[in-house]
């Protein structure tokens, strides 16, 4: 910190310099408060950024997200940097008597022009940040994708979070690039955020005349002998409701990885379509019986 303090008492000493040699100069009171106030805009400036330099130093962990560290940060320090500058600028001309009201307000109507123009931009950028700062995931998490073709994967990895947009590879190996403030309006679904372990669950239907007891063992089997299916918490199976044709069931399962989600779900649905078959177990499917009477008009 110490070196830090020594610059600023620097700037402060170059500044009070330059103001005294003006003064010996006999440069007029208003250029002389003119250079001044940009002199000081000048050390403000940049002790603001050397205050977001210790902070990102000092406070922003090497683990954390690389945009964070290289794209935001920097962004809004420059910012800050750079509006202090225009202001500085501004009032040094308002001293000169220099009217800067037309140019405010020449830039406050191009500023507002062009945001309607970019607004989407914007908007996305925004998002972006946020999402960067926010961290609903990360480059590598597994995540739900809502705008995928019709017909393909609807999950994928984040593989790059920008701040204009983040683009998502499915299982299907396409790149799905979704502008940030589409994001921002919708539930995030992360499946690896906390765990790459999941809980999934399989719904099952048997029928009213087979043995309930024996389809809840062989599900149990069928679970215990898949591989990627986690030991403990134990598979377990339970009763979801008594359907019109069938009694629904439901196995639940904890999974150790979470991408293997839907192969370990159809692998464990066929096993135990065939373990049933063997069995003697239904798994009914709606029927409707048609009764044509034929009545004799005679």
């Amino acid at each position: 910190m110490f070196p830090f303090v020594k610059k600023i008492i620097i700037y402060i000493l170059y500044a009070s310099i330059v103001i005294q040699a003006l003064k010996q100069l006999y440069v007029p009171s208003k250029y002389l408060v003119s250079v001044t106030i940009l002199i000081f805009g000048i050390i403000l400036a940049n002790l603001i950024d050397k205050i977001f330099n210790e902070i990102q130093r000092r406070f922003i962990k090497k683990e954390a997200s690389p945009k964070l560290r290289e794209l935001v940060f920097p962004l809004l320090r420059k910012t800050l940097k750079y509006s202090t500058l225009i202001i500085a600028s501004l009032m040094a001309l308002q001293t000169l008597g220099i009217e800067v009201t037309a140019a405010l307000a020449g830039m406050g109507i191009a500023g507002l022009a062009i945001s309607l123009a970019a607004r989407d931009t914007i908007a996305n950028i925004i998002s972006g940040i946020f999402i960067i700062i926010d961290q609903p995931f990360t480059v590598g998490d597994r995540i739900e994708v809502w705008n995928t073709p019709q017909g393909t994967s609807t999950w994928g990895d984040v593989i790059d979070i920008g701040l204009r947009s983040t683009k998502i590879r499915t299982t299907d190996n396409l790149v799905v690039v979704i502008p940030n403030a589409e994001i921002a309006k919708r539930d995030i679904i992360n499946y690896t955020a906390i765990s790459p372990q999941i809980r999934i669950r399989i719904p099952v239907g048997i029928s009213y005349d087979s043995d309930l007891k024996k389809a809840e063992k062989i599900m149990l089997e069928v679970a215990r002998e898949m591989e990627g299916v986690l030991k403990n918490p134990e598979p377990k199976v339970v009763v979801k409701e008594f359907g019109e044709s069938s009694i629904n069931l439901e196995l639940r399962v904890w999974i150790e990885n979470a991408r293997k989600r839907r192969y370990i779900f159809s692998e464990i649905s066929k096993r135990i379509k065939k373990e049933f078959d063997k069995h003697g177990i239904e798994i009914p499917y709606p029927k409707r019986h048609i009764i044509i009477e034929n009545a004799d008009k005679s």
